[in-house]
């Protein structure tokens, strides 16, 4: 398979193509504007360069575009490779607003192509690890406690810009709102949330059907946290660098079972590539939908957490040492 890249973008550099590569991918196109061609590849990877998306949207012979550029121009682009006959991938967040995923879901449902968030930490082997830890426990998961914080990003750095479709409520919005999904298997019925000054941050409670909840606080201002706790009746299980993780890397997997330790380790793995060999086997054996529901479900959590950020009108104060 042939894939398109629209945006030469730090992930897309260090971590989209790399995995490409190592799932067998010989061919990648790859359009932007800033800088100028050739983009730099991995060795063993040929393809053209292009300097504008919609030449290279015209142009291009990939069957799959991977849109990696900023999130303003996520919906647009996207509808632009949909209308050309190419399944799409977006870099998250896949779109700024709801109704932009309702209306890149209708499109992709018309062209039947497959349509996908690139939230790639819940195809990490851990995610399933865990899951399977608690099933074969007898028990389930009722409790998540989040933290994903790290220092200030510079002023240039685009999650910044607002008009670029920056801001820490669509930048960590989307592993907030999918953590729910993934381990709950639904919808939140409820959101509650409050940011920090300067759309810096933001901690919220979400419930869920069965008394299951979600606390969080997602940020940057703080030194480098990222991680997941699973709780449940019986079981727990923290995982480190849950949200983004080393692709060499294993996992140890900090858990109890009755109140006796249970850890596990689960070996490192590129989440990229795992997701790429999933969105690969959807698309070979036609089954696409999921990976549309997927995108849909948490752009509705994304649109309840904004909700509840709007509603609360007074942000947290900043706190500074």
């Amino acid at each position: 398979m042939r894939l398109l890249l629209l945006g030469h973008s730090d992930i897309a550099r260090r971590r989209v193509l790399p995995a490409l590569a190592a799932c067998g991918i010989t061919a990648v196109d790859v359009a932007s504007r800033s800088g100028s061609p050739p983009f730099a590849r991995p060795a063993t990877m040929a393809g053209l360069d292009y300097r504008s998306y919609e030449e290279a949207v015209r142009e291009s012979a990939a069957s799959l575009a991977w849109i990696s550029t900023t999130n303003d121009l996520h919906a647009g682009l996207a509808a632009m490779a949909l209308d050309a006959g190419r399944h799409v991938v977006l870099d998250k967040p896949a779109t700024v607003t709801l109704a932009e995923a309702e209306a890149l879901a209708r499109l992709a449902g018309a062209r039947g192509k497959l349509l996908a968030e690139a939230t790639v930490y819940a195809f990490h082997p851990q995610i399933d690890a865990v899951r399977r830890f608690f099933a074969e426990a007898g028990t389930a998961p009722t409790q998540l406690v989040a933290a994903f914080s790290f220092p200030p990003l510079p002023a240039s750095n685009f999650r910044r810009q607002a008009a670029l479709g920056g801001g820490t409520e669509l930048d960590l919005g989307p592993y907030a709102m999918s953590a729910g999904r993934i381990f709950f298997n639904a919808a939140p019925e409820l959101v509650l949330a409050r940011g920090l000054a300067g759309d810096t941050g933001f901690s919220l409670v979400a419930s869920y059907p069965g008394g299951r909840t979600l606390t969080g606080h997602f940020g940057a201002t703080t030194g480098y946290v990222n991680r997941l706790q699973v709780l449940g009746p019986r079981a727990t299980a923290t995982i480190d660098r849950a949200f983004t993780t080393a692709p060499d890397a294993p996992c140890r997997i900090a858990a109890t079972l009755d109140n006796a330790p249970a850890d596990f380790t689960v070996a490192g793995s590129d989440s990229f590539a795992a997701f790429w060999r999933a969105v690969c086997n959807a698309i070979e054996s036609g089954d696409t939908g999921r990976f549309c529901e997927a995108l849909l479900a948490d752009a509705r959590a994304r649109g309840q957490l904004a909700s509840a950020l709007a509603a609360a009108t007074t942000p947290c104060p900043e706190v500074t040492s």
